[in-house]
C-alpha cells in the first residue's frame, strides 16, 4: 500500500509513518511539505491513501483535497487538523475527504480510520461526533441571518448583500446584528473570523 503524507512539519510526517508502520508494516511512503510539492508527487505516482494536513505554508489543504479528487477520483484522503470543531470535518467531507482526525487523536484512532476508510467507510473523531449532538450555534440562525453572515465572510459589502437579498441595507444590517447576538460576537470582523476559522463561509 502506497501512502502520501502531506504536512509541513517533518516530525509530524515521521511520527505518522511510525504509527502506520506499527500496524501496516508493508506500507510504502512518499512525503510532501507544501501544496506545490504534494501536487508534483501526486502527478508522479499512484497512491492508495493520502493523509493531509489542513494547513499548509503555501495554501490550504482543502485546495489539494479538491485537486486530488480531480486528478485521482476516488482516492481516499484523511484530513489531519488542529481544529476540533465539527464544522471543519463537515467541510472536508463535503469536498471529498473520507476521514477527519484531530492532531490530538490517539495513534489508535489513525489506525481505526485507515481500516474503516480502506474498507470503503468514512471516519470522523468520535469526540467530534459527540459534540454535534449539542445544538450548533449556527443552527440557531435564521436563513437570512446565515446568508448575511456567509456573504460578509466572502467579502461582500452590506450594500451588495442587501441588493442580492432584495432587501434594504437597514434590513440586512438587522440580520447581521441578530446573527452576531445569537453567536455572542461583538463585531463584524469577529463574525467574519468566526465563519472563516470554522470553514462555514461556503457551506
Amino acid at each position: 500500500m502506497r501512502i502520501l503524507i502531506v504536512d509541513d512539519h517533518a516530525v509530524v510526517r515521521r511520527g505518522t509513518m511510525n504509527i502506520i508502520i506499527d500496524r501496516f508494516p508493508e506500507c510504502e511512503f512518499s512525503e510532501a511539505g507544501t501544496l506545490h510539492e504534494a501536487r508534483l508527487v501526486l502527478e508522479d505516482a499512484r497512491f492508495d491513501l493520502v493523509i493531509l494536513d489542513i494547513s499548509l505554508p503555501d495554501g490550504s489543504g482543502l485546495d489539494f483535497l479538491e485537486y486530488a479528487q480531480e486528478h485521482s477520483p476516488g482516492l481516499p484522503v484523511i484530513m489531519l487538523s488542529m481544529h476540533h470543531e465539527i464544522e471543519y470535518a463537515q467541510r472536508c467531507l463535503s469536498l471529498g475527504a473520507r476521514g477527519y482526525l484531530s492532531k490530538n487523536s490517539a495513534p489508535e484512532e489513525l489506525e481505526e480510520a485507515m481500516i474503516s476508510i480502506l474498507d470503503g467507510g468514512i471516519y470522523v473523531n468520535p469526540s467530534l461526533l459527540d459534540s454535534r449532538r449539542s445544538t450548533s450555534a449556527m443552527d440557531t440562525l435564521s436563513r437570512q441571518e446565515r446568508d448575511v453572515a456567509r456573504r460578509l465572510a466572502k467579502g461582500e459589502t452590506m450594500t451588495a448583500i442587501a441588493q442580492a437579498m432584495g432587501v434594504s441595507v437597514k434590513t440586512a444590517s438587522t440580520y447581521r446584528t441578530r446573527a452576531m447576538r445569537k453567536l455572542g460576537i461583538a463585531t463584524t470582523s469577529g463574525l467574519i473570523r468566526y465563519l472563516l476559522e470554522r470553514g462555514l463561509a461556503d457551506m
